[in-house]
């Protein structure tokens, strides 16, 4: 377990090099979320409270960096394909765990530079570009408790995605397809508000429920607590176990690309 937290804390420094891009993402994500506000807002009528909408999107665009299928550690994928991995297989670690903190290390890192400076200005703003406070103290805790379940279903679901890319030898293909698919079924362009009430229903017996549309629902008081983070442990415990036997199958018949 040293180990891994070693290999967390290395990873973690290392992201938080990066103050300049962390500086011109946040004003990407702040123009981006008025330009998101904006334009849901006019499809919104009666769908989402104004104050829930510009909530739902400063926290989408705050916690970017955790919530988002794209923000992963690429230089895993470089690694698969330039046949690196064998260096990283021979090592005395489990590759899977290995992966999965530098993941998870990366993902922190990212989001701890930019997360508090998006959502204390944020609170600030005036109508309806506010972000308001959580809906009560229980849905708070719910909303952290999510939101640390929607870290793990992310990480692996981009295990699953390192696994994949060792059966093509290309992520290209791979990461296109889950970018694009996990940006329509998670919530992050579109509010599961703005689905029919079937398909919304269908939705939240899935892992993309998990994602972001369970976190951030709590935080506005619009999900119940025990289910939520039920429906999230579930998933959370099949993508990881599931993703470590498919991982540890695949590393026995590898081939090495060059070999």
């Amino acid at each position: 377990m040293k180990l891994y937290l070693s290999f967390f804390k290395i990873r973690f420094k290392a992201g938080l090099q990066y103050r300049a891009a962390a500086l011109s993402g946040m004003i990407t994500q702040f123009a981006w979320g008025f330009m998101l506000i904006v334009m849901l807002g006019v499809f919104n009528g009666s769908t989402m409270a104004p104050a829930d909408l510009s909530t739902y999107v400063w926290l989408n665009q705050a916690l970017l960096a955790l919530t988002a299928i794209w923000a992963l550690d690429s230089s895993v994928f470089e690694t698969i394909e330039n046949g690196d991995v064998a260096y990283e297989a021979v090592k005395p670690v489990n590759l899977y765990t290995l992966w999965f903190v530098r993941n998870v290390a990366h993902r922190l890192s990212r989001c701890a530079l930019r997360f508090a400076p998006i959502l204390l200005i944020a609170l600030w703003l005036p109508a309806p570009f506010t972000l308001r406070l959580p809906s009560t103290p229980t849905h708070f805790l719910g909303f952290l408790l999510s939101l640390a379940l929607t870290v793990t279903i992310e990480v692996a679901i981009t295990m699953w995605m390192y696994v994949f890319v060792m059966h093509t030898k290309s992520s290209l293909g791979i990461r296109t397809f889950f970018v694009a698919l996990f940006e329509m079924f998670s919530g992050s362009s579109i509010p599961y508000a703005f689905f029919p009430i079937a398909f919304q229903n269908i939705l939240k017996l899935t892992f993309f429920y998990g994602l972001q549309t369970a976190t951030f629902n709590l935080y506005l008081g619009l999900a119940e607590p025990l289910s939520t983070l039920s429906i999230q442990f579930f998933w959370a415990c099949v993508l990881i176990g599931t993703g470590y036997v498919a991982m540890q199958y695949k590393l026995k018949s590898f081939e090495i690309v060059g070999g």
